[in-house]
């Protein structure tokens, strides 16, 4: 960092943690942020209400995108800290308070570079919304004009506590799972335990239900492929001396392969179809659509580990994809992509917590890292 300081840092991430939002309700975050942007003399556009765009002019015809979510999670926060979470049961527990920080610092020191014509690119900063729940991603790219930029590439950053401090972690292709969520409803017919035989047993029918859509990734899918299908909430019955009559299944389907998601998608409605006849149930199968595997480009690695390097931390490659869900995939419908990962592990200071959860913290002066790259990836347009 050239200009920002290490104090700017500090206060804006202390804000923002401070006063955490759900998806779509950053009302105040997307306040704090434009009125920072401001005080740095750099105009921005407003997307979607709660996003913010920055476009830094260097005169050329094509542009770079780096992008930070903004949005927090509907958890309390445990830290015993003195910028602890002032909103009860919100908290930025996936880090996307570092994550806003880090591209406020960035385009601060872009802007200053874009005075002293030392870059060849322009560049397109989005702090957007709603990526932890609504897919803020998929709305953004639909609803806003990116193609006027001509975009050669996307960045984002997310922090990640299973790496010490001093890593950058990507990788080629998948780095990200698909996210899609079902949820399955059964309706049978009651009856008094007593008299059994005039009840239609939902609870059954859930039973073989499950236990025959967890056999889809062995059976049905190529072996050699990661699949998930997660149920993670089964709900039966009324009363214990009554055949259940209802039952609600919700769960997720984790794939890095877009053909398996379909294939699974047909076996659980077959297998859904088969269970009703045999059951005597009204099943009723739905999906809701979350993001598709986030798969990083070929064409951008070799210039992510150059910034990397050149940033001064450690390149690493992950041998293996996370199954976790990230709407920054959809952002490769505008452009090639790369998502790559900030440690932030210090065992030394116990900052060890995992991501979503009520103990996430971090050491702030290991956000000038993430500044710092931000800044190397423009450099490399030069």
């Amino acid at each position: 960092m050239q200009i920002t300081t290490i104090e700017q840092l500090k206060k804006w991430r202390r804000h923002i943690h401070q006063n955490p939002e759900l998806s779509l309700k950053e009302f105040e975050t997307a306040k704090f942020i434009r009125d920072e942007l401001s005080k740095l003399n750099i105009s921005y556009e407003v997307a979607m209400d709660t996003g913010t765009i920055v476009f830094i002019d260097a005169g050329s015809k094509h542009s770079i995108l780096l992008r930070a979510d903004i949005d927090a999670l509907p958890i309390t926060e445990e830290n015993n800290i003195g910028f602890k979470s002032k909103n009860n049961g919100v908290m930025h527990a996936c880090g996307h308070d570092a994550h806003a920080t880090m591209l406020l610092g960035a385009v601060n020191e872009l802007n200053e570079l874009i005075k002293d014509d030392k870059l060849s690119v322009n560049i397109v900063a989005v702090f957007q919304p709603s990526e932890e729940s609504f897919g803020g991603a998929n709305m953004l790219v639909k609803k806003y004009d990116f193609s006027k930029f001509n975009i050669l590439g996307a960045y984002a950053l997310h922090i990640n506590p299973d790496y010490p401090e001093g890593n950058l972690i990507t990788r080629e292709g998948p780095i990200m799972a698909s996210c899609n969520e079902f949820e399955i409803n059964i309706k049978g017919k009651s009856a008094h335990v007593g008299i059994r035989e005039e009840g239609i047993n939902a609870l059954n029918a859930a039973v073989s239900v499950y236990q025959q859509i967890q056999s889809i990734p062995t059976y049905d899918l190529d072996s050699k492929h990661t699949n998930i299908i997660h149920t993670g909430l089964l709900n039966a019955g009324e009363v214990m001396n009554s055949v259940p009559s209802k039952s609600l299944m919700q769960g997720t389907i984790r794939t890095y392969n877009m053909n398996d998601l379909e294939i699974s998608k047909k076996r659980m409605k077959e297998i859904c179809d088969g269970v009703s006849i045999s059951s005597r149930c009204d099943i009723n199968l739905k999906f809701n659509d979350g993001y598709p595997p986030l798969l990083n480009s070929a064409s951008l690695l070799n210039r992510v580990e150059l910034a990397t390097k050149n940033t001064g931390i450690n390149f690493i490659l992950k041998d293996e994809p996370y199954l976790l869900g990230e709407d920054f995939s959809f952002y490769d419908t505008i452009a090639p992509i790369n998502y790559s990962f900030i440690g932030i592990r210090n065992e030394e200071l116990g900052y060890t917590s995992g991501l979503h959860t009520p103990t996430l913290q971090m050491r702030e002066e290991a956000l000038v890292f993430g500044v710092d790259y931000f800044v190397q990836i423009a450099l490399s347009y030069n």
